[in-house]
């Protein structure tokens, strides 16, 4: 009895995106941290749509910033462990789209140079919008495996 208990101990950390439990949702974190396996282009798809949508949930601009480059070097990590090939998944297009934003954003504060925290809030939608696009343009790619 002891012994099937004992033998299913080194299973724990050598799961895939497919063995784990709908409840449970993976970052790019934990496969780098536990080593788990992303075997192709849907599932790192799916775990990074997910990390982006937890990324826009965050209210304060510097934290949305740090998030953002967490994740973009979780991306880059990951990537490289990868046995795939993974050209859909990057951040050029959403530095495309931030920079417009970003400097609408801007243009649009210049008259209120004095007001800080407007100009703080502005900065955060232009991320914000941003994100949004390089969700919804992700989330439009379809991945052949």
């Amino acid at each position: 009895m002891e012994e099937s208990a004992y033998s299913s101990l080194g299973l724990r950390m050598n799961r895939t995106y497919r063995d784990k439990p709908k409840a449970e949702l993976f970052t790019l974190k934990d496969f780098l941290s536990h080593n788990f396996v992303i075997s192709n282009q849907i599932e790192l798809k799916k775990v990074f749509i997910k990390d982006l949508k937890a990324i826009l949930l965050k209210d304060n601009l510097f934290d949305l910033i740090q998030s953002f480059f967490d994740l973009e070097t979780d991306l880059h990590a990951a990537t490289e462990k990868l046995e795939i090939e993974t050209t859909l998944i990057n951040f050029d297009e959403f530095y495309k789209n931030l920079s417009p934003v970003l400097m609408r954003a801007l243009l649009e504060n210049a008259n209120q140079a004095n007001n800080a925290q407007a100009l703080v809030m502005s900065i955060r939608e232009a991320l914000r919008i941003s994100l949004e696009e390089e969700l919804v343009q992700l989330e439009d790619i379809e991945i052949s495996v």
